[in-house]
């Protein structure tokens, strides 16, 4: 058997794959099967007819591979957060990936509150959430105060759980800056992203538990 100095494009091209299929990275995968694409190249070039059907469909293959590439070092990126959702993320959101929360806080909108502004109304279905990065809150009902709301406790969460009206008003007793999310929005976000349902689940009940926790005589 005579073996073309061009076959061993092909064999090359092959082992270039099975390392791709061996790899546990799909990074590395990628860029294996890239290479072995383009090492095919040159052998249909150098036949006695050009084989421009698999030369078409190598450079597609390839196109494919380097978006889904460039794709993946963008998801990759570090993520830098902002003063204020460096202070959120560190109040309760740890448990969350930092990609992850910087998706979940695009969702809502960074608002700010002078002393005395009600955020829960009593009465009043709860149309939203919010947690605070500082500031205090007071939660009074029928002008009797009841309990006070720290930052980083959620504000709005059983009573959002009921869809009944607000038993309870909150009132922010000193200048805060929170974050605000829509129900509806949240909701679109949790029912987009089923994966991250029972991490926040749980940074709900632990935050249902500690406020629970304060209420409770010693």
């Amino acid at each position: 058997m005579n073996i073309q100095a061009t076959d061993y494009l092909v064999h090359f091209s092959n082992i270039l794959l099975i390392v791709a299929y061996s790899v546990r990275d799909i990074l590395w995968l990628r860029w294996f099967a890239v290479a072995a694409a383009l090492t095919n190249i040159p052998y249909y070039l150098l036949q006695g007819t050009v084989l421009w059907p698999p030369v078409l469909w190598a450079l597609v293959f390839t196109a494919i591979n380097l978006y889904q590439i460039a794709r993946i070092y963008l998801e990759r990126r570090p993520v830098v957060l902002s003063e204020d959702e460096q202070k959120l993320y560190d109040l309760g959101f740890r448990s969350l990936r930092r990609r992850e929360f910087v998706s979940l806080s695009l969702v809502g909108e960074w608002r700010s509150a002078e002393a005395g502004e009600r955020v829960v109304t009593e009465g009043e279905p709860v149309s939203s959430l919010c947690i605070p990065i500082s500031g205090r809150a007071e939660v009074r009902k029928q002008d009797e105060r009841i309990g006070a709301l720290r930052p980083g406790d959620i504000i709005g969460t059983a009573l959002a759980l009921t869809g009944d009206p607000s038993p309870v008003e909150v009132t922010f007793t000193e200048p805060a800056r929170y974050m605000w999310w829509s129900l509806p929005s949240l909701r679109r976000f949790v029912d987009q992203r089923p994966d991250l349902r029972v991490t926040l689940q749980g940074l709900v009940n632990r935050d249902l538990a500690g406020k629970v926790e304060r209420l409770l005589p010693p």
